[in-house]
C-alpha cells in the first residue's frame, strides 16, 4: 500500500501538476485535485478539509497566475485558491508533509520566507507555449528523497494506525519473536520438535468485513491449526502450519486489532448510511498502509524479529 499525495494547482499549473503525479507514480499513489476529488452538490471546504485528512502528504503548485500589487509594486503571484489550499494542508498535515513547487519568480508569503521550497524554471516550447523546464524534475528529486525518509522513519498520523501498530508489536509479535528465539533449535510445538520458526503477519486486504471472522477465512483456506505457546508474559493462542518435523514451524497471525481503526473511521465520518464512500474507502487504505510500514519498521530495529518476522498482504 502506497503512501498517498494530494496536488493542487490552478488550471493553468495542471501540466505542471500532470508531471509531479508522473513523476511520484512509482512510489507513491499520486492523485491530482481533478481526480474526482471535488464533487456535486458538496460544500468545497468541507471536501477540502476531508481531503487534507485523506493523504499522506500535500503539494501546492504555485504558478505565475496573478499579478498583485504589494507597497506599490507589482508580483507575479500564484492563485489565491491554492495559497488557501496549501495553508489548510499545512493545519492538517504538518508543515513536514505539505510543500510547495513554486515558479520561479512567483512572489512568496513573507511567512515562508526561510522554509526550503521546490522550485522550477519556464521557458517557451516550440508552440510558444510557457512550460515547465527540466529543473522541475531536479526539483522533485530533492523532494522525493525528503519525503521518501520520512516514509522510512515512520510518522504519528491523526488515526489510530500508528498506535495500534506499535501496541500489537509490543504486546504479541515481540514476544512471540523472543519465544521462538529462546527455544530454537528445539521448538516444541503439539508433540513435534522443530529446528526453527517463523511468525507471518497477514495483513487484511480490506477491513470491509470483521477481521476476526476474516482471519477465521483465512486459517480455514490454510488448514492451520491452532495451540497455546507460553511466553514471557503470558500464554497465547496461535495458529500455524506444518506438515512434517522437518519443516519449518509458520506460524501465521491476522491482527484482528484492527477492527479498531474500522471502528475509529466510522466514528471520524459519523456514519450513518451502509457502505463506504470513495473519502472512507481512501482512509481505511491509508490507515492500513501506515499500520503495515510502522509495523515493518519496529520489526526491522528489533534484534529478533528481523530474524524470524515476515510481513504478507492478503490476496484481495
Amino acid at each position: 500500500m502506497k503512501p498517498r499525495i494530494f496536488i493542487g494547482s490552478s488550471t493553468e499549473g495542471l501540466p505542471v501538476a500532470e508531471r509531479i503525479k508522473s513523476y511520484f507514480s512509482d512510489d507513491y499513489d499520486s492523485f491530482i485535485w481533478t481526480d474526482n476529488i471535488f464533487k456535486y452538490n458538496e460544500n468545497f471546504l468541507e471536501t477540502l478539509m476531508k481531503s487534507a485528512s485523506l493523504f499522506d502528504f500535500g503539494f501546492m503548485v504555485f504558478t505565475a497566475d496573478d499579478k498583485t500589487k504589494v507597497r506599490e509594486k507589482l508580483f507575479d503571484t500564484a492563485r489565491d485558491n491554492v495559497m488557501f489550499e496549501y495553508g489548510l494542508f499545512l493545519g492538517r498535515i504538518g508543515n513536514d508533509r505539505a510543500y510547495i513547487v513554486f515558479e520561479e519568480g512567483v512572489k512568496i508569503p513573507t511567512d515562508l520566507v526561510g522554509i526550503t521550497l521546490a522550485n522550477f524554471k519556464t521557458d517557451k516550447n516550440e508552440e510558444g507555449e510557457i512550460v515547465a523546464t527540466n529543473s522541475l524534475e531536479e526539483s522533485l528529486g530533492k523532494l522525493k528523497r525528503q519525503i521518501d525518509e520520512k516514509v522510512q522513519l515512520g510518522y504519528l498520523g491523526l488515526l489510530p494506525s500508528t498506535v495500534i501498530a506499535i501496541s500489537y508489536f509490543e504486546n504479541f509479535v515481540s514476544l512471540v519473536a523472543d519465544w521462538i528465539i529462546t527455544n530454537k533449535p528445539r521448538i516444541e510445538l503439539n508433540g513435534k520438535i522443530y529446528t526453527d520458526a517463523k511468525l507471518k503477519i497477514i495483513i487484511p486486504a480490506t477491513l470491509d468485513a470483521d477481521i476476526k471472522k476474516q482471519a477465521k477465512v483465512y486459517y480455514m483456506k490454510h488448514q492451520c491449526n491452532q495451540e497455546t505457546v507460553d511466553t514471557k508474559h503470558r500464554s497465547y493462542p496461535i495458529h500455524f502450519t506444518a506438515r512434517g518435523e522437518s519443516e519449518i514451524l509458520e506460524i501465521c497471525d491476522m491482527p484482528t486489532i484492527l477492527n479498531g481503526i474500522d471502528k475509529a473511521i466510522d466514528m471520524y465520518f459519523r456514519i450513518g448510511h451502509i457502505g463506504k464512500t470513495n473519502e472512507q474507502q481512501l482512509t481505511e487504505d491509508r490507515e492500513l498502509g501506515s499500520f503495515a510500514r510502522v509495523l515493518k519498521l519496529l520489526i526491522e530495529q528489533d534484534a529478533y524479529c528481523k530474524h524470524c518476522v515476515v510481513i504478507e498482504q492478503e490476496e484481495s
